[in-house]
């Protein structure tokens, strides 16, 4: 293994942060960072967000170094911890995506009126409505409107049903990244 500064290994360094060593923390922090950041990048295709789950996945360490086996690989536990991280931070994004989806679903096309929705962010729903292609939007409305199945709207146009769901998939990311300043302040 390398030479990492006074120690040996960066496996070595280890046993030295189980029993809080702040000079062996910061050598492999420094040593670690950049490596694990690219490990990250493997799930979240996002240097920002890559680079804020190794920052967790240190802290969690000195935080916990009582949960740290020493026999096992100081890297090997750090890219467990990365790798729970990233995949606990998309399986959130996941639902938060679907939270937004029904939101879009209610609002465009709800026959209820929505007393805090105003008329301009109707005629805003409606040019983003627009904005989709004419069989990605031939599908929203059908599926959500008319409370067709996938198959049935396959069978209807003509498509095989992941042809449909792949254009249900694509209007939803149109909507939801044109709508979600208004829906949700960001």
């Amino acid at each position: 293994m390398k030479e990492i500064g006074q120690f040996q290994s960066i496996d070595s360094l280890g046993l030295k942060i189980k029993n809080r060593d702040l000079e062996a923390f910061h050598e492999l922090y420094n040593t670690c960072f950049v490596p694990l950041q690219h490990y990250a990048m493997r799930y979240l295709y996002d240097w920002k967000e890559a680079e804020d789950m190794v920052q967790d996945a240190f802290l969690s360490l000195w935080a916990n170094t009582d949960r740290y086996d020493a026999r096992q690989s100081i890297f090997n536990y750090m890219t467990g911890i990365i790798r729970n991280n990233c995949l606990l931070y998309l399986r959130n994004l996941k639902i938060q995506d679907k939270h937004q989806d029904k939101l879009i679903e209610t609002i465009l096309f709800s026959n209820v009126e929505e007393p805090d929705i105003d008329e301009d962010m109707h005629k805003r729903l409606q040019q983003v409505l627009e904005l989709l292609p004419d069989k990605q939007r031939e599908v929203v409305m059908q599926h959500i409107v008319e409370k067709k199945k996938i198959k049935d709207i396959a069978k209807q146009m003509d498509v095989a049903e992941t042809t449909v769901k792949t254009h249900f998939k694509r209007a939803m990311t149109i909507l939801r990244n044109n709508l979600k300043f208004i829906l949700f302040a960001v």
